[in-house]
């Protein structure tokens, strides 16, 4: 039996090319709100999206991340770009309470199948992190605008593939097993 649902989850894949074309103001807005909508530990909804589309913020959230990486001894490849010149990134924060890693990453996986639904591609980003362990954390939430009280979560870059798709990594061997 075919589902659409489980075929786009199936077909999703992390997209590290983008073309250089923005994302209309109702797709953006479309992706947030099924972030909003994820399940969340008792409700808590203890999150906040920062949506960024200028350039120059993207740019300097990566400069930010790459030093931090430096620091600490991370080493990229010259020329690598930790949204890979993806024209969106959302950066997700949250109250540090229970569970609030688990809902950031419901809340990041339904923007990533949203954004799939809806022709575009995305890939979930760790490494903003790293930006903290070489800035001042106070200047790097105020460019976020991320709330007294939140702190950074990870973030997700999305934007029109380009290029070949991604074909799917196998999978692991010896993952599960069933208790009847």
């Amino acid at each position: 039996m075919k589902n659409s649902t489980i075929e786009l989850i199936l077909e999703r894949r992390s997209v590290r090319h983008f073309q250089n074309k923005p994302i209309s103001d109702d797709l953006i807005m479309q992706i947030v709100n099924c972030g909003m909508f994820a399940p969340s530990a008792r409700d808590r909804q203890n999150w906040h999206f920062t949506v960024v589309t200028n350039p120059n913020t993207i740019e300097e959230i990566n400069r930010l991340t790459l030093l931090g990486m430096e620091r600490l001894g991370i080493e990229k490849e010259e020329g690598y770009h930790v949204f890979y010149h993806a024209p969106l990134v959302i950066v997700l924060s949250s109250i540090i309470e229970g569970y609030s890693e688990i809902n950031a990453g419901c809340a990041i996986e339904n923007m990533a199948l949203a954004a799939k639904a809806l022709g575009l591609d995305s890939c979930i980003i760790g490494q903003t992190r790293y930006m903290y362990h070489q800035a001042n954390i106070v200047d790097i939430n105020r460019l976020l605008k991320i709330p007294l009280g939140y702190e950074h979560d990870l973030s997700i870059c999305f934007g029109y593939s380009e290029g070949d798709y991604p074909e799917a990594k196998p999978r692991k061997d010896n993952l599960v097993d069933y208790i009847k």
